[in-house]
């Protein structure tokens, strides 16, 4: 469990392995269970620390209306801070790829705590449409769709757009993230999230992706129906120094869909990037 200063909601984060630290941020309505199978991979080289999100997970489930993704970003930042990571490696996937994305931008100025490198999977970068069970949540009758839909039946629905093969999801898999709901705030965390998902400055944030300097890894799946694979082309040429790998046959998860091939590409991009210089301290 972690700390964060002032009057910040408290993020829950699980830690494990040594080494130079990589943070893993995980997408909408998902939560560190997500790094189930890349978690301890990375562990076995590196210090992985896996964050759950404001309303995700074990993490705070607050009534309130602060949810944006510039709320999460300011959360993780002060995490950052707070347990001192330097050089860390950020990994963010879909929604948490978004976060991500924008944290690098955030820190890029800070002698200290600017990240090392970028890994974006999947990641929410320009604006585009969204799928279906996010405008249904954000539409006038998304709260009272959550109220009355069976959790299991809202998350199989999701998981059935995110997988290529709906033959690979796991029973355990649509349990374990119908629960997060189930807690007091998991709802309206959710809810709170979709209407905001998109945040105002969307149109003007892609300006500025190009002054990410570090050394990025973008990983799609060939197959996603949720974000798809021409954002990340976009993204792509949008950064200056990144690379991009494409998962065939994998949907909107590659990382839970395909986690062998996954990690494959995670850890190569790591090793190659071992000998990158870290951010000076201040």
């Amino acid at each position: 469990m972690a700390s964060v200063p002032g009057e910040e909601p408290q993020l829950y984060f699980e830690e494990y392995g040594s080494g130079d630290p990589v943070l893993l941020i995980h997408g909408f309505g998902a939560s560190s269970y997500s790094w189930r199978y890349l978690g301890p991979e990375l562990a076995k080289r590196h210090r992985v620390i896996l964050v759950d999100l404001k309303g995700f997970g074990k993490s705070p489930k607050p009534l309130d209306e602060h949810y944006s993704i510039h709320d999460q970003v300011r959360l993780v930042s002060n995490l950052i801070r707070e347990h001192d990571l330097t050089g860390v490696t950020l990994v963010g996937h879909s929604y948490g790829g978004g976060v991500a994305l924008l944290l690098a931008m955030h820190l890029s100025g800070d002698a200290r705590y600017a990240p090392r490198r970028l890994i974006l999977i999947d990641n929410v970068a320009f604006r585009q449409r969204l799928p279906f069970f996010v405008r249904l949540l954000q539409s006038p009758a998304g709260a009272l769709v959550v109220a009355v839909l069976p959790n299991r039946l809202l998350v199989r629905n999701i998981l059935e757009l995110a997988y290529f093969d709906d033959g690979k999801i796991p029973a355990e898999s649509v349990t374990a993230y119908a629960q997060a709901l189930e807690s007091r705030g998991g709802r309206h965390a959710l809810v709170r999230t979709a209407e905001c998902i998109m945040p105002p400055d969307i149109d003007a944030l892609p300006a500025r992706y190009g002054d990410i300097k570090v050394r990025t890894l973008i990983l799609w799946g060939r197959e996603d129906e949720i974000v798809p694979l021409a954002i990340g082309e976009r993204l792509h040429r949008a950064l200056g120094n990144s690379r991009l790998v494409v998962v065939d046959r994998c949907g909107h998860i590659p990382h839970e869909e395909c986690p062998e091939v996954a990690a494959q590409a995670v850890l190569k991009f790591l090793d190659e990037t071992l000998a990158d210089a870290a951010p000076a301290a201040s």
